[in-house]
């Protein structure tokens, strides 16, 4: 409950800033270019994944306490047919283990479910690798010669939030809510995610001769785009087995905290 707690909070939060920050766009006669900006739909990204783990989060907590109701019920009539002693007299271990195996299996998760948590599954993976890069790049190169742009209080809370907060949030993500895994045979998507993109960029270009980001203008840099382009995918595949080796390092620490952590509760 906790959990879902915080990742519907921080759910709200990520669209609060969001809508915050296309208002600002649109007031500024920039809404057109809104979501043509990667830093803009990695934080989409973000606000999905967070959209998305809110609801399978809320459902698994929603089905535990099912499971513990009708299980807690179910043994109540047992008990009362067989003339036990009261439930309050019988420990929550006894409850547990004198649960109906139909009752203690949960029920085959919906289609509505499967989809939510591969949709998890593919923007966890995508954007804890995609966040950094962000903030690495903002805050590297693009922030010392743009001295203006976090001019007022506003901007300065949708600048942050939008270029650290969220390499926090996914950190936080890796290293303490989730315990979802890489995998090898998944770096494909990233593939898939940088090529729309590559594609929106010029779709930008060919219909409101707008050029994203300098280095995709042609006239400046020629043929140097495609080796650009090159080394920024070189950059995100060292990125991202960065993030696998911490994945690999943290799924082999998982298991004991979490072990302790089931001795200590019934449930």
């Amino acid at each position: 409950r906790m959990l879902a707690g915080i990742r519907s909070t921080l759910f709200i939060y990520c669209l609060a800033v969001l809508i915050s920050n296309l208002a600002v766009n649109v007031a500024h006669g920039a809404g057109w270019n809104w979501a043509a900006y990667f830093t803009t739909l990695t934080f989409f990204g973000i606000t999905l994944y967070y959209g998305f783990a809110s609801y399978t989060t809320i459902a698994y907590a929603w089905k535990q306490q099912k499971i513990r109701t009708d299980g807690a019920a179910a043994l109540v009539d047992s008990e009362s047919a067989s003339q036990s002693p009261p439930l309050s007299d019988i420990g929550e271990g006894y409850i547990k283990n004198s649960m109906p195996r139909e009752i203690a299996q949960t029920q085959p998760p919906s289609l509505a479910h499967q989809v939510a948590l591969a949709s998890q599954w593919i923007l966890y993976e995508s954007f804890t690798c995609f966040a950094p890069l962000v903030s690495l790049i903002y805050w590297a190169l693009l922030f010392p010669t743009q001295n203006d742009i976090l001019d007022s209080g506003l901007d300065t809370w949708m600048g942050v939030s939008m270029h650290a907060l969220n390499s926090v949030l996914m950190l936080c993500e890796v290293g303490v809510f989730a315990k979802t895994p890489y995998r090898y045979s998944h770096f494909w998507i990233l593939f898939v995610f940088l090529a729309l993109y590559l594609g929106l960029a010029y779709f930008m270009v060919g219909v409101y001769g707008f050029y994203v980001y300098p280095f995709f203008d042609s006239r400046y840099f020629g043929g140097y785009i495609a080796l650009i382009c090159l080394l920024i995918i070189d950059i995100i595949a060292v990125v991202w087995v960065i993030m696998l080796m911490v994945h690999r390092l943290r799924d082999g620490l998982y298991p004991r905290w979490l072990l302790k952590r089931q001795r200590s509760t019934v449930f």
